[in-house]
C-alpha cells in the first residue's frame, strides 16, 4: 500500500469515528490501561516479577497497580510497641524492607510503563488507633501521625531523586566541596549510584467503605447506627494529601475513592458522606453534618479549603464489579455502581463539585481501577463460562471508553488466584477466592487473554453495509500510525479472508471503522507486531 493509500485510510478511519459516534467520545481515546495483580508482583520472587512485568508489556499495559502494603515495610510490623525510628525518613526502615517495590519500580521504568502505587493498610500493630472493635482486627484505622510519616517515606522514596544509600535522600542539601580534596585521577572512584525511579501515579487506601479495609466502620447515637467509614477516609486523604504534597508529588495523579459495590456503606451513599453533602447533594448543616463528623456551619469555601485533597485529587476511583452478569445489564442491588449505571456516579460527583463551587465542565474524572469476571471454569460456583468472560471483558471496555470522563480502566488480575487453603477442598469456602485472571493459575491462556490484547466489538453484530467495528491494538507502538486487518469468514468456515485493513493514531491504540459485512459468519482484527514478525489476533465475533 502507498503512503497517499495510508494516509487516506487513516482520514476515511477518524471521518467513520465522527460520524458514528457523538463528538465528546473522542476524548475516550486517551483512556489508560492498568493492571494489577499482588500475588504475582510483590508476593513473589525478584525473577519471577521481572518475569511477569515483561509480560505485562507484551500486553499493552499502561499503568501497573501495585499494592504499598504498610506491614510489609514497618518494623516490628505484629507488636505493639512502636520502634524508635524516624518513619518518615525511607533510610531508617530494616534493610530490604522497600526491595520489592524498587524491584517493581526499576522493572517498569525498563519497558516503560508507569507504576501506580495504592498506598493502603493493614498498618502495623503498633501504629492502630484505639476504640471499639469492629470487624477484621487488620483494617483498624491508623493513627493519623503515623499514617503521614508512612506517606512522607514512601513519597521521599520514590520521588524520583532518592538514592538509596545516599547521604542527601531526606531533602537535606549535598555537603560543599570546599576545602575537599577533589581526587583528582581518581581511577578507583565508584560512579554515583542511580536514583530510584519515580513514581507519579497514586491511589490513597483500598476499598474504604468496606469493613475488610477499614474499621470502626459505624459508631451508635441512640438507637442508630451512624457510618463513621467516610469521616475516617476524609482524614486518610487529608493526610496523604499533604504528605504526598510535601514530597514533590503534588502534581501527580492522585486518586481517592476506591470504592467496592460490597461495601457497609453503598458507592453514592459513601461519597456523599465523604462529601459532607445529603441527598440533595448540597451542603450539610447543624446536627445532620455533626452526625458525619462535618463542619455544621456548611460553608462551601471552608470546607473545601480545609480538605484540597478531595477536590484536587486528579479523580475519583470506583471498581464497577457486575460479578456474574453482563456490564451492560442492570444489577439486582440497585444502590450497586456498575459500568451499566456508571453515570448515575458521575452526575452525582458533578453536583457534589458544584455544591461547593467547583464545576467541571468536562465531567469529574472517573478512574475505573479494579475490574473483571471470575470464570467457570476453574471456580464451579460461578456463572460465567470462559466465552462469557472474554466477551463481557470486550464489551466492558467498549462501554467505558464511551464515556469522556472515564480516564482508566483496571484489570484484575492477569493469573487465577488459587483455592483457598486449609478449607474442605471442592467447598464453596474453597473457592472463595478469585478467578478473574487472563491466566490459570498454572499459567496456560484463558480465551480472554487474547480477548484484553486486542479488544474488539461491533455494537450490532449484524452482516450488512456500514458495520461499525470497534477495537483496540493495546500492545502496539502508540507513537506511529497502527494498522490492522478487519477478517471474515463466512458461517461454518474456519477459512478468513481481509474484508479491509483500519489504522489508528490515538494515544491508546483505539480504533472505529465501517466495513461491509456480505454474510452471517465469524469477524476478528489481525495485527502485526512489528518487533516479533507474529501476528495477533482478537477473539473471533460472531455475525448474524
Amino acid at each position: 500500500m502507498s503512503s497517499r493509500q495510508r494516509i487516506l485510510g487513516v482520514a476515511l478511519t477518524l471521518c467513520a469515528l465522527i460520524c458514528v459516534l457523538p463528538a465528546r467520545a473522542l476524548a475516550s481515546d486517551t483512556q489508560s490501561s492498568i493492571m494489577i495483580d499482588d500475588n504475582q508482583l510483590i508476593y513473589s520472587t525478584a525473577a519471577h516479577t521481572a518475569q511477569v512485568m515483561a509480560q505485562l508489556h507484551a500486553l499493552g499495559v499502561d499503568q501497573v497497580k501495585v499494592s504499598v502494603v504498610w506491614s510489609l515495610i514497618a518494623p516490628n510490623a505484629l507488636g505493639a510497641d512502636r520502634p524508635n525510628f524516624d518513619a518518615s525518613d525511607p533510610a531508617a526502615y530494616h534493610s530490604g524492607a522497600w526491595s520489592r517495590y524498587d524491584v517493581i519500580v526499576k522493572q517498569a521504568a525498563k519497558f516503560g510503563m508507569g507504576v501506580y502505587f495504592m498506598l493502603q493498610g493493614p498498618s502495623p500493630v503498633w501504629a492502630r488507633a484505639r476504640g471499639p472493635v469492629q470487624g477484621p482486627v487488620l483494617s483498624r484505622t491508623p493513627i493519623p501521625r503515623e499514617w503521614s510519616q508512612f506517606v512522607t517515606a514512601v513519597g521521599r522514596r520514590y520521588s524520583g531523586s532518592y538514592v538509596p544509600g545516599g547521604a542527601s535522600n531526606a531533602g537535606r542539601p549535598p555537603p560543599s566541596l570546599l576545602g575537599l580534596p577533589l581526587g583528582f585521577g581518581g581511577s578507583s572512584a565508584k560512579p554515583p549510584a542511580a536514583p530510584l525511579p519515580r513514581v507519579d501515579y497514586w491511589e490513597i487506601w483500598n476499598e474504604p467503605n468496606e469493613t475488610s479495609w477499614l474499621t470502626p466502620w459505624y459508631r451508635r447515637q441512640g438507637r442508630r447506627k451512624l457510618y463513621t467509614e467516610p469521616a475516617l477516609y476524609r482524614g486518610l486523604v487529608d493526610r496523604a494529601w499533604s504528605a504526598l504534597s510535601a514530597t514533590g508529588h503534588a502534581g501527580d495523579t492522585i486518586l481517592i475513592g476506591e470504592t467496592a459495590n460490597v461495601g457497609r456503606l453503598d458507592p453514592i451513599p459513601f461519597a456523599r458522606d465523604l462529601y459532607c453533602v445529603g441527598r440533595s447533594d448540597l451542603p450539610l448543616r447543624g446536627g445532620a453534618a455533626a452526625a458525619l463528623g462535618c463542619p455544621t456551619s456548611g460553608s462551601a469555601v471552608s470546607f473545601v479549603a480545609a480538605h484540597p485533597g478531595l477536590f484536587d485529587a486528579t479523580g475519583y476511583a470506583h471498581h464497577p464489579y457486575a460479578f456474574d452478569l453482563a456490564p451492560n445489564r442492570p444489577y439486582p442491588h440497585r444502590y450497586y455502581v456498575t459500568l451499566q449505571n456508571l453515570r448515575t456516579l458521575e452526575n452525582v460527583l458533578q453536583r457534589i463539585y458544584g455544591a461547593y463551587g467547583r464545576n467541571a465542565p468536562g465531567g469529574v474524572p472517573l478512574y475505573l481501577t479494579e475490574w473483571g469476571y471470575k470464570s467457570n471454569p476453574p471456580n464451579p460456583f460461578v456463572r460465567t463460562s470462559l466465552a462469557q468472560q472474554e466477551t463481557w471483558i470486550n464489551e466492558g471496555e467498549f462501554m467505558s471508553w464511551q464515556y469522556p470522563w472515564v480516564r482508566a480502566l483496571a484489570q484484575f488480575e492477569l493469573i487465577d488466584d488459587g483455592p483457598k487453603p486449609d478449607t474442605r477442598t471442592g467447598s464453596r469456602l474453597y473457592w472463595s477466592t478469585f478467578q478473574t485472571g487472563l491466566e490459570y493459575a498454572d499459567g496456560a491462556h484463558k480465551p480472554s487473554y487474547s480477548a484484553y490484547q486486542i479488544p474488539i466489538w461491533l455494537p450490532r453484530a449484524r452482516h450488512g453495509a456500514g458495520v461499525t467495528v470497534w477495537g483496540q491494538l493495546r500492545p502496539a507502538d502508540h507513537t506511529t500510525i497502527q494498522y490492522a486487518l478487519i477478517q471474515f469468514a463466512r458461517h461454518r468456515s474456519t477459512r478468513f479472508t481481509t474484508l479491509t485493513e483500519a489504522s489508528t493514531t490515538s494515544s491508546e491504540g483505539f480504533l472505529v471503522t465501517h466495513v461491509a459485512i456480505p454474510a452471517a459468519g465469524s469477524l476478528r482484527l489481525a495485527w502485526l507486531d512489528p518487533s516479533t514478525g507474529g501476528i495477533e489476533y482478537s477473539r473471533t465475533v460472531a455475525v448474524r
